[in-house]
């Protein structure tokens, strides 16, 4: 038998209520790769507009930097900008969601998204029968 709750997850779980029953979002705490490789489109894509200009600033600095501190210094301090987007990108997504008037509604442990709505509308709405 294998063991699946090594392999859990912390989801934030996030609901606008005037758009109805089906506008929940669930936000895993983990690393983002997309954040990671891409930081400016993972911004847009989640409407994390404020992410996406401090991402302008710091790619701006770090080009404009780059003659005086090195090319090799300035793509290793973007590397670093690029591993913080990945841990910080769960945190950054949660406050675009907050400025759009989601609203918090609490935190679960899942192994995947999948099971993580389906414990949340079992815990809300009761379970199927």
């Amino acid at each position: 038998m294998a063991r699946t709750d090594r392999f859990m997850t912390l989801y934030a779980i996030y609901a606008k209520p005037e758009k109805g029953p089906d506008a929940l979002a669930f936000l895993a705490d983990r690393f983002s790769w997309s954040a990671f490789v891409l930081p400016p489109l993972w911004g847009f894509s989640r409407g994390a507009l404020a992410f996406v200009v401090l991402w302008l600033v710091v790619a701006g600095a770090l080009v404009w930097a780059a003659p005086v501190i090195g090319f090799g210094a300035a793509s290793a301090l973007y590397g670093v900008f690029a591993l913080w987007a990945g841990f910080a990108a769960p945190s950054v997504h949660a406050r675009a969601l907050s400025r759009r008037d989601w609203i918090a509604m609490g935190e679960l442990v899942a192994s995947d998204t999948a099971s993580a709505e389906r414990i949340w509308l079992d815990q809300v709405y009761g379970a199927r029968v």
